[in-house]
């Protein structure tokens, strides 16, 4: 019984701990701020969780999904661009491979679930170097312009106005913060880089995620995924005004995997750009 008691009171005191913190129960704040001063500050180091010799594996997969009305019938067309590779950061530089694939369907509005016309395309796969935020490819015939590479530019983030429920997690949630962004934001922050072209402005945002809430010695916090994404509307050739559903996914490895692999792997990624 008097364990139970106890017991008892051990939850009462938690409950009210953490409404005197500023939290609900169950609730953690996410130490966000430094990895966003980082991002602004453009220091990779941090943001990528690089070796100590300065060498970072990064990973990139862009989405673009577009939707065409043509009567009853919707057409979706979507690429697929996956990148990934080993950055220098003291030569701000990067080599690494990219894949495209396009996929194109139509649905009829009256049967969601049934595709028709279905249709995949693997267009390449290449090497290629990004130094100073610009791209050349080992094959100069292949259009490497959907890599978008743009997570050593964002600076401005913090700035931004962090979504509803901000940087609080619940205990069964994952370690993310997530920034909207107005159209004057994007376009200063985002668009400057991308330079997408667009009719209509909808939304963006930008979202973190990290392997844990807080930072320390024994399991350092990192950010392991970085997400832009962004709905616009934009006509095509034909006149015909096609919705835009953009994203960006930035994959990060640990200090550890990057102490043991990063810099080999990028002199194994050289030698096979500059042999093609």
């Amino acid at each position: 019984m008097k364990l139970k008691k106890k017991a008892k009171v051990m939850i009462v005191v938690s409950i009210v701990a953490s409404l005197l913190s500023g939290c609900g129960f169950g609730e953690k704040q996410i130490d966000y701020k430094p990895f966003v001063k980082a991002l602004d500050e453009g220091d990779m180091r941090k943001v990528m969780s690089a070796s100590d010799d300065g060498y970072a594996y990064v990973k990139e997969r862009v989405i673009d999904f577009t939707t065409e009305k043509n009567g009853d019938d919707r057409i979706h067309n979507t690429l697929y661009q996956t990148t990934e590779g080993i950055y220098n950061l003291k030569e701000k530089l990067l080599y690494g491979i990219t894949s495209q694939k396009i996929t194109s369907k139509t649905k009829d509005i009256k049967d969601r679930h049934k595709d028709i016309n279905y249709k995949e395309e693997e267009k390449y796969n290449t090497n290629f170097m990004y130094k100073n935020g610009k791209l050349q490819g080992s094959d100069s015939n292949l259009d490497i312009s959907p890599v978008k590479l743009i997570f050593n530019r964002l600076q401005g983030v913090g700035n931004l106005k962090l979504k509803a429920d901000g940087n609080r997690k619940k205990f069964n949630e994952p370690n993310s913060v997530g920034f909207t962004l107005t159209e004057a934001q994007f376009q200063e922050i985002i668009n400057d880089k991308l330079k997408l072209q667009y009719n209509k402005f909808e939304n963006a945002s930008i979202v973190l995620n990290f392997n844990d809430s807080i930072d320390n010695e024994k399991h350092p916090m990192q950010i392991t995924e970085l997400t832009i994404s962004i709905d616009y509307e934009k006509k095509n050739d034909e006149g015909k005004m096609l919705t835009h559903s953009q994203q960006i996914y930035v994959y990060f490895s640990s200090k550890k995997d990057n102490n043991q692999e990063a810099k080999k792997e990028f002199v194994n990624y050289e030698k096979q750009y500059k042999n093609k």
